[in-house]
């Protein structure tokens, strides 16, 4: 008996990423090592396993294959049977076939049926098993005195014929289907179904449909070790079929990856490429497919989530509010955005505001642009008008997703009516709203400058305090934050009223920062003439603890001591200079705007006397990375030289 790797093997360098980019060297295969241990034992008479090496540019991957077992050298040239239509025909009337033998009332009916057929096709066959083993579970079948001793004999060579008679069926489905039944009878023989199959894989025998179903029968009974050793043997299947994989049918490719493991990263790269090339043809259903194995595989590929921004934006007219809040969903998720993503959500509420109905839809796009920081004035404007109108109708629950992104992403509706609308929408729902919801909605409106003034009346009220464990330590710090903030801001406001000790913990500076400004700090002490004029990491204190009041560094006159130095004095005004380093995360998505709660922290830094410069820490850190010294010192000098004045 010979060995031999099968030609299918050899001709993926062949058909592997044809549709790549011309020059990229396209991957080869050849016969790596065999796995004795397959062969020795003679657990298959057909086939020994082995690896093979794929090599794609500059990555070399060895995968599993099958090593068929042949008995003659002629084999090696025979061309794979086709599956006949009659097959197909065969296939498509198993339901009468089963009909036919229910009437058998005994095995000496179904035998004598059998002799009637002129020919036993695969489907008769399993017909006549099925109805074998549903009478002798029957346990009011009637024996034959005489002549069960017989039929017990011959019923034993009868459904062995049967089984290799439905083993040989050209009609692969038939096979398939067999290994989807739930028939008790046939699952000691599922995996000499599965070795066959496995065999028509390495023919290249199995469409990409049927590849699909025969990988998830594997991935789902990978429990067993005949199944699980199989599933990362399916892949060259799917490479010699991989112009077959089209719009239809590309997402249930992508569904048999989570059960791969090896050979997941060949049949991944093989759908990056289809799903770019098939981008303009994908049906809405199938794209919400994709990304739930995105989400499932964890998947991060630039390249893919781009395309998927492009046919989104080529599809926003394909879209109703379930699916687009769907596939939006998925992209929050996956934590990706881009332009045509933006565009395309820009697009979409622009053209159909008055359509839109589902609050939910509103709150999906809303919580969108917090993700990722978008200050959209179009998608914001559109949201607005859709609360102003229909805010009513939103339940309780959702009015913090709703409301606070304008604060936090700091915009303000040309309509005043929203923060009017709001307020009162909020004081209808007060009783029925989480405390953290209701001074996140308070904190909205003070990162704009504005005061719900009734709300806050009924928050620090004294029952309504008293209602606050003394655990909460998030909603303590929120109303210390808006406590001070509207004492510093409000003239209105007959504050402070917490009392301090309820809240003091440090307030740390963020280690990014803490980092850069160790590696730079010598450029702000000669920006500020002496060490004695510079100090970092500075608390203001008899506030509250929060990073609000926190400077990164600060520029005084010389011999001053911050830890001792009297805050409740009135300072000189514009004398010190609160110089703040502003992360990418304190800026909205591609834009030079900084987010709601450092717009609120610049400002009551100026009410407090201060000069604020605003630096960059991305600007800082090219500047120093780069070695480019005499930029990063004009650009340290100029911020503070221009330096907002105080309020």
């Amino acid at each position: 008996m010979s060995l031999v790797l099968r030609r299918t093997y050899m001709k993926a360098k062949n058909n592997f990423l044809n549709s790549g980019n011309a020059g990229v060297k396209q991957p080869y295969a050849f016969h790596f090592k065999r796995n004795n241990s397959d062969e020795s034992s003679g657990s298959n008479p057909q086939f020994s396993s082995s690896t093979i090496m794929i090599e794609n540019g500059y990555n070399v991957q060895e995968l599993p294959v099958i090593v068929r077992k042949i008995r003659n050298l002629s084999e090696i040239n025979e061309k794979p049977s086709t599956e006949s239509a009659k097959s197909t025909n065969d296939s498509l009337s198993f339901h009468l076939i089963q009909e036919e033998f229910k009437q058998c009332l005994d095995l000496r009916d179904v035998f004598s049926l059998l002799s009637k057929c002129t020919k036993i096709t695969p489907n008769i066959a399993l017909g006549a098993m099925e109805r074998i083993y549903d009478l002798e579970k029957n346990p009011n079948t009637i024996a034959l005195d005489t002549q069960s001793a017989h039929i017990n004999l011959a019923k034993g060579a009868i459904l062995d014929k049967l089984l290799k008679v439905v083993m040989k069926t050209e009609d692969t489905q038939t096979i398939l289907n067999i290994l989807n039944t739930v028939s008790c009878f046939m699952e000691p023989y599922k995996h000499k179904f599965c070795d066959e199959l496995i065999c028509r894989v390495s023919d290249n025998r199995l469409s990409i449909e049927q590849l699909c179903n025969f990988t998830k029968f594997l991935v789902n009974n990978k429990s067993d070790p005949r199944y699980s050793d199989m599933i990362d043997k399916v892949w060259v299947g799917f490479v010699e079929r991989e112009s077959e994989i089209n719009e239809a049918n590309i997402d249930q490719v992508f569904e048999i990856l989570n059960g791969l493991k090896v050979s997941k990263r060949i049949i991944l790269n093989l759908l990056e490429q289809k799903l770019s090339y098939l981008c303009c043809k994908i049906k809405v259903t199938t794209m919400q497919g994709i990304l739930n194995t995105f989400i499932q595989e964890k998947y991060l590929s630039m390249h893919s989530f781009a395309v998927v921004g492009n046919w989104l934006y080529s599809n926003i007219h394909a879209l109703d509010e379930d699916s687009l809040l769907d596939i939006i969903s998925k992209l929050t998720i996956l934590k990706y955005t881009d332009n045509q993503v933006e565009k395309a959500v820009e697009k979409y509420v622009t053209l159909k505001i008055s359509k839109i109905n589902s609050y939910v839809l509103i709150v999906g796009i809303l919580n969108y642009c917090m993700q990722f920081q978008i200050n959209n004035k179009r998608i914001l404007h559109t949201c607005s008008e859709y609360f102003i109108v229909k805010g009513s109708l939103v339940p309780s629950g959702f009015l913090k997703s709703i409301i606070y992104p304008f604060g936090n992403l700091y915009f303000d509706p040309v309509n005043t009516e929203f923060w009017i609308n709001a307020e009162k929408t909020v004081l209808r729902s007060f009783n029925k709203m989480l405390t953290d919801d209701l001074l996140s909605i308070i904190l909205s409106y003070l990162y704009v400058g504005k005061y719900p003034m009734d709300i806050i009346k009924r928050v620090f009220s004294y029952e309504y305090l008293m209602n606050i464990k003394n655990g909460n330590t998030e909603a303590l710090k929120k109303l210390n934050l808006i406590d001070t903030s509207l004492s510093l801001e409000c003239e209105n406001y007959a504050g402070p009223l917490m009392p301090k000790a309820l809240w003091s913990k440090a307030v740390i500076q963020d280690n990014r920062v803490k980092n850069i400004l160790n590696k730079t700090i010598s450029y702000f002490v000669n920006a500020a003439g002496s060490p004695d004029n510079i100090s970092t990491a500075v608390l203001i204190p008899h506030l509250c603890s929060d990073e609000t009041y926190l400077i990164d560094i600060m520029i005084h006159p010389a011999g001053l001591d911050c830890n001792n130095v009297n805050w409740k004095s009135k300072l000189v005004r514009n004398e010190n200079v609160a110089i703040l380093i502003h992360l990418p995360d304190h800026y909205c998505f591609a834009n030079e705007q900084l987010i709601g709660p450092q717009i609120m922290k610049k400002r009551h830094l100026k009410i407090l006397g201060f000069r604020v410069a605003s630096l960059k820490y991305s600007q800082i850190s090219q500047f120093y990375t780069s070695y480019n010294t005499s930029g990063l010192r004009e650009y340290i000098a100029n911020s503070i030289e221009n330096a907002e004045s105080c309020l």
